[in-house]
């Protein structure tokens, strides 16, 4: 007998005058078969997987026309560029040099010469910014600094290595500063 046959079984019992009789009917059912997947599930499925194929493809398409139209961008580009005039501005007393090339450039870039009363005041910027910061840190009360030349000096007394390599951080992290000279003394060890 299959999985999907069922037998069904019936009686009746009949009674009548002086008469009773028993009737037995039985008959087998077929049901349809059971699948795991019904055929609209399957259908679906395959919709599903064509639909994200699809969109695979479109994304690799689109990827791949986006790369080859960045990389004829940039060969053009390259193909394209001159070098972009340089100007060099001296100090004050002198007159700026300006080497120019053809007019459909770039602007052009403009390097100018440190003098000396721009790095006395740099130094007094960072003097200024780097004392700021220190007076900000409360175990930082007894240190001074001084910069001169973007190199700065560190002095003074703290309770521990932990605070004097604090401010030399500090001081490190001002923009402009190149080295740090740390002299302070630790007292509290």
């Amino acid at each position: 007998m299959d999985s999907n046959e069922e037998t069904v079984q019936k009686r009746v019992v009949v009674d009548r005058p002086y008469q009773r009789s028993e009737v037995v009917t039985e008959r087998t059912e077929r049901g349809p078969r059971e699948s795991g997947l019904s055929v609209g599930t399957i259908a679906i499925i395959a919709i599903l997987a064509i639909a994200a194929m699809a969109a695979i493809l479109y994304i690799v398409s689109n990827r791949n026309a986006n790369e080859s139209a960045n990389r004829n961008a940039n060969l053009e580009v390259a193909s394209q560029a001159q070098q972009p005039a340089t100007i060099v501005q001296q100090p004050a007393q002198q007159a700026p040099v300006i080497i120019q090339q053809p007019a459909a450039q770039p602007a052009p870039v403009i390097i100018q010469q440190p003098t000396l009363r721009d790095n006395a005041s740099d130094d007094a910027n960072m003097q200024e910014v780097a004392t700021k910061r220190l007076g900000e840190e409360t175990d930082m009360n007894a240190v001074s600094i001084t910069i001169t030349d973007s190199q700065a000096v560190l002095t003074g007394t703290v309770y521990s290595a932990a605070i004097k390599a604090k401010a030399e951080q500090i001081v490190k992290a001002v923009r402009g500063v190149k080295s740090v000279d740390n002299k302070i003394v630790v007292s509290g060890e």
